[in-house]
């Protein structure tokens, strides 16, 4: 009797803190989607401006890594630079949106009640894959522009400390890549755990 009495506080404590994940899944779930679609939008845009321009103006300035790279007009023109350019947005953005997409799946099955599940543990650790995949390519892709500007117009400089990311943004972002990564084996330990639990658990029962 004691202690069908003390459990229902402690389950009402469980209920209360699902009801709050599950508002949480809502809310992000709605931030994630409106990334996404802005995202998505975004990057159309941007492509057709690479593949329409360059529009009116004598040079261009471009994020290509924590400042911005002066392009020159002549520069865009080319097709060379073009095909880089497009290469380069369509791959990084495909990964964000990516990333965004598995999160937008993850919010949607806590806004479900899906907490705990194989399924967040897998998206998870693709969340974790794919910003490892962004770390990686934050090196590829200045090299590329690097190759493509000097095989262009070898007069033209390539500011490579423009060009490339610093070195602590670039440990910065192989840590935040590894420390999803640890938590979707972290998150997969857990889960093991408590179905073994559920297992022994049903087993007792059955003796029982």
């Amino acid at each position: 009797m004691n202690a069908s009495v003390a459990a229902l506080p402690r389950e009402d404590e469980v209920q209360s803190k699902i009801r709050k994940v599950r508002q949480f899944g809502r809310i992000a779930r709605v931030v994630c989607a409106t990334i996404f679609g802005f995202g998505l939008v975004s990057t159309v845009g941007m492509l057709l401006v690479i593949v329409l321009g360059p529009f009116p103006g004598t040079n261009i300035k471009i994020g290509l890594g924590p400042d911005f790279y002066t392009v020159s007009k002549a520069l865009l023109t080319t097709l060379q630079f073009k095909v880089t350019m497009f290469l380069a947005l369509g791959v990084v953005s495909g990964v964000w949106l990516s990333a965004a997409y598995q999160l937008y799946l993850v919010f949607g099955n806590l806004a479900a009640g899906a907490i705990y599940t194989p399924e967040n543990v897998r998206r998870v650790r693709y969340v974790g894959l794919l910003m490892l995949l962004l770390a990686a390519l934050g090196i590829v892709i200045p090299a590329a522009f690097v190759v493509a500007i000097g095989f262009i117009d070898a007069s033209v400089p390539a500011d490579l400390d423009v060009l490339f990311p610093s070195m602590s943004q670039l440990i910065g972002n192989f840590v935040s890549a590894g420390l999803i990564l640890l938590a979707s084996w972290i998150m997969d330990v857990g889960l093991y755990e408590k179905d073994h639990a559920d297992e022994l658990k049903r087993e007792a029962d059955l003796v029982i």
